[in-house]
């Protein structure tokens, strides 16, 4: 005897859009917007269940969103529903989303963006490190040997002498970071252009460099920078131990032996950031910190006119 088939409810929109409805990408939208995983788990079965109720197979946004909406207020969580309903309003603009997170080797950038992508579901995660690698290999070291080096090694391929009241770590580190950022805008131009989300994240996203830049590209998107930081030079440095011990080769060490330029970087980026209203977040607990991210960029889709 054949299983019987089962039943599929088709969420349309005005695009004519057409795609079956799922309780657990319902409840990982919910979730992103505030509520508990449970809850959000609670609210988005409940609203199968009255789907399959009913004598259709198709719901068009609007009426999803209601009766999730109506489902959130039973809970007693009024602001939250009122939440939930402007994030799927805003997403479904043809507006994409563009995270820009900076921070120094060895604060959580690459698992925060990575984590952060999952939940807000950007497929498209790109650190400043592989960009600085693409030009390496189409400029050569004897054209712009900055590229060459790490961003707290850069210093030791100046050319001209640095002033004695500069720190050459920093001089070194802000002219790399002046030549990586022309990747970053070629990426970011193509994406917006193409419409896609995209998250950047690097010690290359130095706050006030993308100044000009973001007036035009928030025309265009939903755009979020913020600075990852640790401002506590042990938590920091646990961090790269915890890399040593997991680590199948020696490149650890390389961050440890030059921790005193790291840490530099990181008082000089942290400087910079409240004078360019660039939020600094720190990662001393990395699930509360990818939390706050996802609730900030939440908060700047909604409120975005």
């Amino acid at each position: 005897m054949d299983a019987p088939r089962r039943r599929y409810i088709w969420v349309e929109d005005r695009r004519e859009t057409r795609l079956p409805f799922s309780k657990f990408v319902m409840a990982a939208t919910l979730t992103t917007v505030g509520l508990d995983p449970e809850m959000s788990y609670a609210v988005a079965e409940e609203t199968e269940e009255q789907l399959m109720a009913g004598p259709s197979d198709s719901i068009n946004v609007e009426d999803l969103m209601a009766i999730a909406t109506t489902a959130l207020r039973r809970q007693g969580d009024v602001e939250l529903a009122s939440r939930y309903r402007e994030w799927v309003a805003a997403r479904r603009l043809e507006k994409p989303i563009l995270l820009l997170l900076g921070g120094v080797s060895g604060v959580g950038k690459s698992s925060v963006a990575a984590e952060v992508g999952a939940r807000l579901r950007i497929t498209t995660v790109v650190p400043t490190d592989a960009i600085r690698e693409v030009m390496r290999h189409v400029v050569s070291d004897t054209l712009a040997p900055i590229l060459h080096s790490s961003s707290f090694e850069a210093w030791k391929t100046l050319r001209a002498p640095v002033p004695e009241d500069h720190d050459p770590v920093i001089e070194g580190f802000r002219q790399q970071v002046e030549v990586v950022a022309t990747g970053v805008r070629a990426l970011v131009d193509r994406a917006l252009r193409e419409g896609n989300d995209l998250i950047v994240e690097g010690v290359h996203i130095l706050p006030g460099l993308f100044d000009n830049d973001l007036a035009v590209w928030r025309q265009r998107a939903f755009v979020y920078q913020a600075l990852l930081t640790v401002s506590d030079a042990s938590t920091h440095r646990a961090h790269f131990l915890t890399r040593l011990e997991r680590a199948l080769h020696r490149e650890p060490q390389r961050y440890l032996d030059h921790f005193d330029e790291i840490r530099r970087i990181e008082r000089f980026v942290s400087m910079l950031a409240p004078s360019h209203s660039v939020p600094k977040i720190e990662v001393e607990q990395l699930d509360m910190a990818i939390q706050y991210v996802v609730s900030q960029v939440v908060d700047a889709v909604i409120k975005t006119p």
